[in-house]
């Protein structure tokens, strides 16, 4: 059984594979400034040329490789922070904990999520997050969705950005005159600097999605300030300091949080952007159903969450007129994120927010 460990630089990816007996330097290598599917077409061409079995190490920093890899009928590991060392996760460290401890490592279904097993950690971690929340939206640190009175929405697109799906997404919001914030992970900005120069150009709010789809509450210092800092760097870069400041707005992958994480954000100057409204057009279900779910669930102050990049967005570009035009026969007006927390604050419900 041969593993491979897939490690995150500020370049772009880094895949070792160690020898069989562990003696040996065994063979690595590097993918930079390019888009997922080289990385994944590599990962895969060593899968086809190890016939005793082949499987992938990942951490939990790294969301956004298990699902094409599984797509592919690749195993996927995954090593927690227990077996893992603040910024010093490398593709050679996982890798290695492939070979050597596999038992310890949570094998991931093919059909689950980056975080599948540890759902219960997770969802304890944001019940006890409340606290913290309100604390933070009261100083504007955090804007959660639907809060207030004024008929407001903002659009929020994760996970790209996509060459294909988000200058789709940039044309309706451009032929409808809506603005919308787009939270990019930072290695598709690396790869798509000309999309990411058009998003700002076009005047819509650039945030942050992390480097790599990371779950946050997992990272140390380290690996939060690399996580968030690459990011930040790439879009400053493709956006050519154009645009809303890319380092303000946080959206943490998954919604991911915890009282320490939150804190910890806030303390970077940070203002952390969950959601109250779900397209889930991640599922795709139809462009219909993904404008039902988002009219139905719409209130003053929503944040509604949809997504421009992993995967096929087609169907969310084609639910986003019906989307847009029902949001404003209801009265609705389309806002970007400054506003929506501008008016949150004045509202006399911030103070319970």
């Amino acid at each position: 059984m041969r593993f491979a460990g897939v490690g995150l630089t500020r370049e772009g990816y880094r895949i070792a594979v160690p020898s069989e007996d562990g003696r040996s330097p065994g063979t690595v290598e590097t993918y930079e400034h390019c888009a997922l599917e080289r990385p994944v077409a590599g990962l895969a061409e060593l899968a086809r040329r190890a016939p005793d079995g082949f499987a992938v190490v990942l951490d939990s920093a790294n969301g956004i490789m298990d699902a094409p890899l599984a797509a592919l009928g690749i195993p996927v590991l995954r090593a927690d922070p227990q077996h893992l060392t603040d910024g010093q996760v490398t593709a050679e460290v996982l890798a290695e904990l492939g070979r050597a401890r596999r038992d310890s490592l949570t094998a991931l279904p093919s059909d689950g999520w980056t975080m599948s097993g540890r759902d219960g950690e997770i969802a304890a971690a944001e019940a006890a997050s409340g606290p913290v929340e309100r604390r933070l939206a009261r100083r504007g640190l955090l804007l959660n969705g639907g809060v207030g009175d004024a008929p407001l929405v903002a659009l929020t697109f994760d996970d790209g950005p996509h060459p294909r799906y988000t200058p789709q997404v940039l044309d309706v919001l451009a032929r409808f005159d809506a603005p919308a914030a787009f939270f990019c992970i930072g290695l598709h900005a690396l790869a798509h600097p000309a999309v990411v120069r058009r998003i700002a150009a076009e005047g819509h709010t650039l945030g942050n999605h992390t480097w790599s789809h990371a779950y946050l509450p997992d990272l140390g210092p380290i690996g939060l300030g690399d996580q968030l800092g690459f990011t930040a760097d790439a879009l400053a870069h493709a956006a050519a300091s154009r645009g809303p400041r890319p380092w303000r707005w946080l959206r943490p992958p998954y919604g991911g949080r915890s009282p320490e994480l939150l804190d910890a954000v806030a303390d970077l100057g940070l203002t952390t952007v969950l959601w109250d409204v779900d397209a889930k057009d991640w599922s795709r279900p139809g462009p219909a159903v993904i404008a039902e779910r988002v009219l139905s669930q719409v209130r003053p102050g929503s944040v509604v969450l949809m997504h421009d990049g992993g995967g096929d967005r087609s169907q969310t570009v084609a639910a986003l007129p019906a989307v847009i035009a029902g949001l404003r026969e209801r009265g609705y007006r389309l806002v970007d994120l400054d506003e929506l927390l501008a008016a949150q604050l004045a509202s006399p419900r911030a103070s319970g927010t």
